[in-house]
């Protein structure tokens, strides 16, 4: 076999081929499968004359969130024991339900404060805080709940210019209020806008303790503030509105559906922050409308790019050659360009050979188009193949076929390539979910390869983008 490979190589002209990977900007964990953390909510009440009446306040949890992201849990009443705060009245609206092909997924349901069953709390999720305040007062009727507002401010760092937004959900409705809608806003903006005194401490008798507020969504959206918590709002000289998504999902799902929608951009300005915020009801439809048991259940949130840009994934490659593997759990990366209506342009950048006992054999980009995609369920399936391909600067000439899945952020991709009746067998696997999720086995060395899969030595590698590998985990660098 190694004759074959000495043989084969010397009836090639090789020549290394330029790539230019890049990578778009998702949204960390957005298959949620990378942690949840404590839930700590921006306002709750104190009861009068308990500590912290006009100085700090003591954290309260209340339930977790998936890393990244904010659940609008509420805390209720902040309650001091032995030194420590607790909520009485905590009410959760999210938990973690089994996802989309994977373990994890956001549910978002409006449930009842459990000592007011009337008070039901809308469930969303949002990359920038959460926050809800209200001003209770007392009777001998009851409780009375008066100047509730709430909502989201600030964002997630962010500088790309998106198209849309997808994600999977499942959706269902109580008997409370079965026609409230369910919403999904997102938007992108420079600069800041900053609402003074608005309401973050409310106490049982008194004043509330104020603070003020940066990047309020309503602020950044334009929208009417009549009624709503707060004083005076101000903005920054470059604040600026660039792009916004407000959509709404009107129908039940009891089966993973895939939503989508489209940024309505405002300006041409790079933008510098994005919040995304989903819920189960209507965002900014205000208290009376939140239905009781109303959920959506979410997963995979990803931002769609231009038709002409690429989607990037990054993965491994298992090669096998004739029954003899020439490689296995290989660093690498795909690119999906969509090309119009159920079609796309699939490309495995600078696919390379390494043989035992001989040089690697550069192949060059392998480029499938006019590729045909379908969905169903959740999953695209992809289909192609190319007669005639040439490789190698044209002295290689094969038929390619591809076959593969892409359900969420899971892709498994097969391409065959038959070179004069040698059959090379490829797969590739995505192994990550984005860049910004990745937590390597810190207890596996580090390896570490150019884009055309050789490996490099790390302490001699010149500017570029590189694929690191640490264990089963790999990911993009940039080397500057």
């Amino acid at each position: 076999m190694k004759l074959l490979y000495k043989t084969l190589l010397s009836t090639m002209l090789v020549s290394p081929l330029c790539v230019n990977i890049y990578a778009q900007q998702q949204i960390p964990n957005s298959d949620f499968e990378g942690g949840w953390t404590d839930c700590v909510p921006w306002t709750f009440y104190v009861s009068q004359g308990e500590e912290g009446r006009y100085g700090e306040i003591s954290e309260v949890v209340a339930g977790k969130n998936p890393t990244g992201w904010i659940i609008s849990n509420v805390a209720g009443m902040a309650s001091y024991y032995e030194g420590s705060a607790s909520g009485l009245g905590t009410t959760l609206v999210g938990d973690s339900v089994e996802g989309f092909n994977s373990n994890c997924a956001v549910k978002l349901t409006n449930n009842p404060n459990p000592f007011m069953e009337a008070q039901i709390v809308p469930g969303y999720m949002t990359l920038g805080p959460a926050w809800s305040t209200a001003n209770p007062s007392f009777s001998i009727t009851g409780i009375t709940i008066n100047n509730s507002d709430g909502g989201a401010f600030g964002g997630m760092k962010f500088n790309e210019r998106p198209t849309g937004i997808e994600f999977m959900y499942k959706r269902s409705r109580g008997e409370d209020k079965p026609a409230e809608k369910s919403t999904v806003v997102a938007y992108l903006w420079k600069g800041h806008w900053t609402q003074k005194d608005v309401p973050a401490v409310v106490y049982m008798a008194g004043d509330p303790v104020c603070k003020d507020m940066t990047d309020r969504d309503r602020c950044i959206l334009g929208m009417d503030m009549t009624g709503c918590q707060g004083g005076e709002v101000s903005k920054s000289d470059d604040a600026e509105l660039i792009a916004v998504i407000n959509a709404e999902i009107t129908e039940d799902a009891s089966e993973w559906t895939k939503f989508s929608a489209k940024f309505d951009y405002k300006s041409d300005a790079t933008p510098e922050m994005i919040n995304i915020i989903i819920a189960a009801g209507d965002y900014f439809g205000g208290a009376s409308v939140v239905g009781k048991d109303n959920s959506l259940i979410v997963d995979d949130v990803k931002l769609i790019y231009a038709e002409n840009d690429k989607n990037v994934y990054s993965g491994v490659l298992n090669i096998d050659m004739m029954g003899n593997a020439l490689a296995t759990n290989k660093p690498a990366t795909i690119e999906i360009t969509p090309a119009g209506e159920g079609k796309c342009t699939f490309t495995l950048p600078n696919f390379v050979l390494e043989m035992p006992g001989a040089e690697p054999m550069i192949l060059g980009d392998i480029v499938v188009n006019d590729v045909t995609t379908s969905e169903e369920n959740g999953v695209t399936t992809y289909k192609g193949d190319v007669k005639g391909m040439q490789l190698a600067g044209g002295t290689i000439v094969a038929d390619v076929t591809l076959n593969g899945t892409i359900s969420g952020n899971n892709v498994e991709m097969n391409i065959d390539v038959m070179w004069s009746g040698i059959p090379i067998k490829v797969s590739f696997t995505s192994t990550t979910s984005g860049i910004s999720d990745i937590n390597a086995d810190t207890n596996a060395p580090v390896e570490y390869f150019n884009i055309q899969g050789m490996r490099v030595n790390a302490d001699n590698m010149a500017p570029g983008i590189y694929v690191k590998r640490q264990g089963n985990k790999v990911s993009k660098i940039l080397v500057k």
